[in-house]
This record gives structure tokens, sequence and C-alpha cells, in this order.
């Protein structure tokens, strides 16, 4: 049993504290935020026994075995190398870093003090995923032509918000235009019986807004393997979220390719132990079929249950399949490449050169 600490107590660490109730392979001991009132409020409404003020306190506590960083983006790579010192194993919320030299630092402390690092994807750990990536693996629809994924949201404009603030790293490529560029990534390595691929050629645009973040942004990308791909994000534009997979003998679809079975993500106070988790479905659209089918995905847990799962079932290999070490370095790169592609510029980017 793994005994977790989470660093910030923000709205995704109430989450995991609600789908850690779920889980048989951990439970959470003790948080850490910099914000006393919202410290006091996450450990009283999930009955932590610790709470620290500072996340150097949380990191010297023994007890804990594993940390989940939920802090603002660019205070992953401090946390994490700090947690690595400190032994312990590491789940980071997305995106992993700011740019690609960050990751590569924060792979580098979890080797050299050989703990477990893994970037929280949660939507990888998911049965639906895995069905999706058999099904291709499978020719379900013949060989991968394209890919379409969307990630993008609205959020009204406010200059210090997390969304639109430079210096929280603010803007959509980061915030969740790194769903669709790991889903295509790992199509494209599916088609070619590969963990994932990395694109070839990288094409964007995008509206950078007055605090210099993108509102809201597409990238059109190539494989070795001749798939293309688009991927598009926002935090000013309500999109619908889609993957859909295109081949040659039909396609598919997935209407909830992110948040699939997650009754904690939307639940502000702790869940019933007797809560139900909804199916999944994929839908396949075959050529010359009359009827499209669904596939239904049984699940048995919430969405970030089956995250910190996963953690747990790695620990001993100290990356998980689910994301590894390689295929985080290569969503940053793209990440990097997409930025760069519409003028997009943080402060620690300036300072890695």
């Amino acid at each position: 049993m793994l005994n977790w600490g989470i660093i910030g107590a923000g709205g995704i660490a109430r989450v995991f504290c609600n789908a850690m109730r779920f889980s048989k392979t951990g439970r959470v001991v003790a948080v850490a935020s910099r914000t006393r009132e919202r410290l006091d409020r996450l450990a009283g409404d999930f009955a932590l026994p610790r709470r620290y003020t500072t996340y150097e306190a949380l990191l010297a506590d023994g007890d804990v075995d594993a940390v989940y960083i939920a802090t603002i983006h660019p205070l992953h790579v401090e946390c994490a190398i700090q947690a690595a010192q400190a032994g312990k194993h590491i789940l980071v919320e997305k995106p992993i870093a700011m740019n690609y030299g960050q990751a590569a630092a924060m792979i580098d402390a979890a080797r050299a003090n050989d703990v477990f690092l893994m970037e929280a994807f949660m939507y990888r750990c998911h049965p639906q995923t895995r069905k999706l990536v058999e099904l291709v693996q499978e020719g379900a629809i013949g060989q991968v032509r394209m890919v379409r994924a969307v990630f993008s949201y609205y959020a009204a404009y406010d200059p210090a918000s997390r969304a639109y603030a430079k210096a929280s790293g603010g803007g959509g490529i980061l915030d969740v235009g790194c769903y669709p560029a790991s889903m295509v990534r790992l199509i494209a390595g599916a088609a070619a019986g590969q963990p994932f691929l990395d694109p070839v050629q990288v094409k964007g645009c995008g509206r950078l807004g007055p605090t210099g973040v993108d509102h809201y942004a597409a990238a059109t990308l190539q494989f070795e393997n001749d798939v293309v791909a688009q991927i598009v994000t926002g935090v000013a534009c309500q999109i619908p979220d889609e993957v859909s997979v295109y081949g040659d003998e039909g396609m598919l679809t997935l209407s909830n390719p992110w948040l699939p079975s997650s009754p904690c993500r939307s639940a502000p106070r702790p869940l019933p132990p007797d809560t139900a988790f909804p199916s999944t479905t994929i839908v396949l659209r075959s050529h010359g079929a009359q009827e499209p089918e669904e596939i239904a995905i049984d699940v048995d847990r919430d969405l970030f249950t089956y995250e910190a799962d996963t953690v747990a079932e790695n620990i001993a290999h100290r990356q998980a399949p689910a994301m590894s070490w390689d295929d985080s370095l290569g969503n940053m790169r793209l990440l990097d490449r997409w930025r760069q592609e519409i003028g997009l510029v943080y402060e620690q980017d300036e300072r890695s050169r």
C-alpha cells in the first residue's frame, strides 16, 4: 500500500483525493500547500492526517512513499527534482514541464535517485484508451490515414488567471493541447506497431492574446508512416472534445476521450463508497456496414484511480508503459515545436538558452 503525499491543494488535488478513495493500492496521508485556506479545506474534507505549509516539510516526511505534484506548470520542475532527491516516487501533473529541457532534467533526477516518475496523463491509463490502441493494431479500420484530436474549453478572460497568465504557464497548448498531442503520437505509433511516434513535420497556427499566451491554436502533423494528424486546443474557445481515427476501411470515434468514467472530476465533496462508474463507448464505422458498431468498455474505478494504480503497479520499473519517459520527452518536444510555430515563448525558454 503506497502512502501518497499531495503537493498543491487546488482543484485537481481534490479530484485525486476523491479517486484515491476507490484505490486498493494506495492512500493519501499528507498534503502540502502554501495557501493555508486551501490546505485546511482539502485536509478537512478528506480527513487527511498530515498537513504541511511547505513542500519541503512534506518531502521530509519519512512515511510518504510517493508524491502527486498538483501545482501550476512552472513549479513542476523544482518540485519533482526535490522529490527525487528526497527519494520519493513521483506522479506529476501534465504537462510534465514547461519545455523539453526541464522535462529532461526531471527524468535525469529520477534516474539518478532511482525513483519512479510519470507524467499524469490519466486517460492513457484508462481501458478505453487501451482498447482504442488494440483496435488500431488489429486493423479494425485498415491502414490508418488521418487522426483528429481536440481538447479546448472556454474560460472568461482574466489576465491574472491560471489560464491566461504567462507567469503561470497559461495558454491552451500547455494546459490541454498536450492531450491531443500525446494522443495522435500514440495512435500513429499503434499504426506502426510502436508505443508512439514523433512527427517529422509540424505546422501550426494560433492566436496570441494580450498576455502573450495562446487563446486557441491548431497544428497539422505528419509522421514517418504517412499518418497525418490535426490537433486543436484553446482556453478561449469551446469546441467539443473529440478523437477520430480514419483508416482506409473505416473510422473510430471517441466522444469522451479525455475524461471517461470520472465522477471524481466533478464532485466537490468525497464520493460515497458505492459510487458507480459508467461504461464508455468507442464507435466503429466500417466501410460498407449499414450501422455503426458501439464497443462498450466496462470500468470498475474512476479515471484517476486507474492512474494512481498504474503508478503502484509499475513502481519497480521506475516508469510505466502508459506514459514512459521517452514518450513524455517526445510530447514535450512536439509542444515546443508547436509553440515555436506561433511565436509563443515563456521565461523558462529564455533561461534555458
